[in-house]
């Protein structure tokens, strides 16, 4: 009982960085979803921090680390490697599309666009990673 107790308690930070991977990959999400309607709604919101790509460079020093420990820890406790498929897409086109912004490649809508692709890439990742060590 004690080592079950025990084993469970040595997983619970990485349950923890799995959702908190999710609440950040949503918000990037919902925040690149609401973008393209706010632009179209309120033109004075396209000069806001949230349509800037400064704010896509800050949410990716926050998604790489958080979801990268996250899909290292799971993985190092279930071995299940199909998860490292969304994740590996996820970051990936995150990273393309703030290039792609910085470099004026995509206009907002496309950044948003795939942003959102990307961020739908992580959390899959997540639920995958969650669901492995049995606990989504």
């Amino acid at each position: 009982m004690a080592a079950v107790m025990e084993s469970r308690e040595t997983e619970a930070p990485v349950g923890w960085l799995d959702r908190l991977g999710i609440g950040v990959s949503a918000f990037c999400l919902l925040q690149c979803l609401a973008l393209p309607l706010v632009l179209v709604l309120a033109p004075a919101a396209s000069a806001g921090f949230l349509s800037h790509e400064l704010f896509h460079v800050v949410l990716l020093a926050v998604v790489i680390p958080v979801s990268g420990l996250a899909f290292a820890v799971g993985f190092a406790r279930h071995r299940n490697a199909r998860m490292w498929i969304p994740a590996g897409l996820g970051f990936a086109v995150l990273v393309s599309a703030a290039v792609l912004e910085r470099e004026h490649v995509l206009g907002p809508v496309g950044v948003a666009l795939l942003t959102s692709t990307g961020g739908a890439f992580l959390i899959v990742g997540h639920l995958m990673n969650l669901r492995s060590r049995g606990e989504a």
